[in-house]
């Protein structure tokens, strides 16, 4: 239920992040200085802090939230991607609001229970997430338009999904069939 960071050369805890009610789901920093994290939990929060200080300095919260255990960082970082335990995708805008970008919701996919990995294009193009049923599925970010669906895995989700960092027409998935396949 909480974060601690340690002093690598020491061993020392330096500073303890612990208001998450259930257990952290992901930590990802949102800018290039490392200054400020965004973290998710089964608490049904996103939690935004500044490094070094153990207070949030944005709670993003409602009643018809659920859990978001995977958050990825758009390649352009004004958004945070993240994976929605109800099916969808949301995108949050970064920087100092972290408001929801309404108009920005990606559906089609079902990720019920499964913390499927959100892999998006290096130009920023495109998204792509597996579900829980061993789909591949495939958006067009500006529009949030679904544009291609595979069945890229047998027994279970396909629960990773990472783009080429250099080739932008490659990318591999991996699901819990314990294959790992590369899509071109």
């Amino acid at each position: 239920n909480k974060i601690v960071a340690y002093d690598s050369n020491t061993g020392e805890i330096t500073q303890e992040y612990d208001h998450h009610l259930a257990p952290v789901n992901t930590i990802n920093f949102v800018e290039d200085n490392g200054t400020k994290m965004v973290t998710s939990s089964d608490d049904k929060k996103v939690l935004v802090w500044e490094w070094d200080i153990g207070v949030p300095i944005k709670y993003i919260s409602d009643p018809t939230m659920h859990s978001m255990p995977v958050i990825t960082m758009h390649p352009s970082e004004r958004y945070l991607v993240c994976q929605s335990l109800d099916n969808k995708i949301l995108v949050y805008q970064a920087g100092d609001r972290f408001a929801l970008q309404r108009k920005k919701k990606i559906e089609g996919h079902n990720t019920a229970g499964y913390a499927c990995d959100i892999a998006i294009s290096p130009d920023g193009r495109f998204v792509c997430s597996g579900d829980s049923d061993g789909k591949l599925f495939f958006w067009d970010f500006k529009r949030t338009r679904m544009l291609q669906k595979y069945h890229a895995h047998d027994k279970g989700p396909c629960i990773g999904a990472v783009w080429h960092p250099v080739e932008a027409s490659t990318m591999f998935t991996c699901g819990w069939d314990g294959v790992i396949k590369m899509w071109q």
